[in-house]
């Protein structure tokens, strides 16, 4: 064009190589606007795979970011250069942002699915730790039960939540997040055994009758009873109710936080004992010195249980003591000492 329009006035030939420029720019920007497209798709992709690779061999999440980040802007910042053309003015910035946001959402993405895969993994180690250990304490329930399980509670959630902060330190995450987050996995510790409590408190008439069985048909090595009438069926038979009405007391409420509580006194005096009081301790839906988020079984409840309780286990005590007067009339029908010499 200079060439050839060297001899047309300068002005009009200035303002016409100007249009013809603008022209040339106006054609050609589409291809460089598909080509910054392509720069930042790359260097997206670039950053998703690179990102993926370094969680693979255990780097540490915000630092793999970190250098997965700038390299891959340093690289989009190199081929944004290349295709910069020096008569045009245009402005590759927005789509840089474009790209930079596009980073930031999927880093935010993969770190709550590590994060969630994390918990997720602590919570399943803790349900494993806590959960038939727990069981075991209420199928054996007894004066200790609840010290037990605060005790197993406490050793389990602070090695789990040592444990998870370690893991999750490679995050680099603000200390208010990493408190919620540890608080969170307390919680769920302490929720687990709130409902294995409620599961056992379900059965409990279960665990009663099987803790009435055990006392009253074994002596106290554990043996299995032998009914041949020195046994005094009516102390036993206290025994073995005393100590399932002890198991009621311990299934009764839930008692995490070592606040003491009446509730194995009232049940022992109302019910073995036959004490009279006004108002009736057990004629109430929540227990004295006992939040009701942490009542399991109200006295009211327990005044029930034990009516059924009691009509369900009379039978046993029935063919003890029908055992042992048979036991006697077998003995009454063998001859005389003499007898059996001659």
């Amino acid at each position: 064009y200079d060439s050839e329009a060297t001899y047309f006035d300068e002005d009009v030939r200035n303002a016409k190589r100007k249009h013809l420029e603008s022209k040339a720019l106006d054609l050609v920007h589409p291809a460089y606007l598909n080509l910054l497209g392509h720069l930042r798709f790359k260097a997206l992709e670039n950053f998703k795979s690179r990102l993926e690779q370094m969680l693979k061999e255990a780097e540490g999440f915000a630092a793999s970011a970190r250098a997965c980040t700038e390299s891959c802007m340093h690289e989009f910042d190199q081929g944004c250069a290349d295709a910069t053309i020096k008569q045009a003015n245009w402005d590759a910035s927005k789509v840089r942002e474009k790209l930079r946001r596009d980073i930031d959402a999927h880093k935010l993405s993969v770190r709550d699915a590590k994060l969630s895969e994390l918990v997720a993994r602590y919570e399943e180690k803790l349900r494993q730790l806590l959960c038939e250990p727990v069981e075991s304490l209420f199928d054996a329930a007894g004066r200790d039960t609840w010290a037990s399980i605060r005790k197993l509670l406490r050793r389990e959630t602070e090695t789990a939540v040592l444990e998870f902060s370690t893991a999750i330190s490679s995050f680099e995450l603000d200390q208010p997040t990493i408190e919620s987050m540890l608080q969170g996995l307390r919680d769920y510790a302490r929720n687990l055994v709130v409902k294995k409590a409620r599961e056992e408190a379900g059965k409990v008439l279960i665990l009663m009758k099987d803790r009435f069985s055990t006392v009253f048909s074994h002596d106290n090595e554990l043996m299995p009873r032998v009914w041949t009438g020195k046994e005094d069926i009516k102390t036993i038979t206290k025994d073995a109710r005393a100590a399932s009405l002890r198991l009621l007391a311990v299934m009764a409420a839930i008692r995490l936080d070592e606040k003491p509580d009446k509730i194995e006194n009232i049940l022992l005096s109302s019910l073995m004992e036959g004490t009279v009081t006004s108002p009736d301790p057990l004629a109430s839906s929540t227990w004295e010195e006992v939040p009701p988020g942490n009542t399991l079984i109200t006295p009211v409840q327990c005044k029930s249980l034990w009516r059924q309780f009691k009509s369900e286990t009379e039978y046993t005590v029935t063919q003890a003591i029908s055992a042992q007067e048979a036991y006697k009339r077998s003995n009454n029908w063998l001859p005389p000492p003499w007898a059996i010499v001659a």
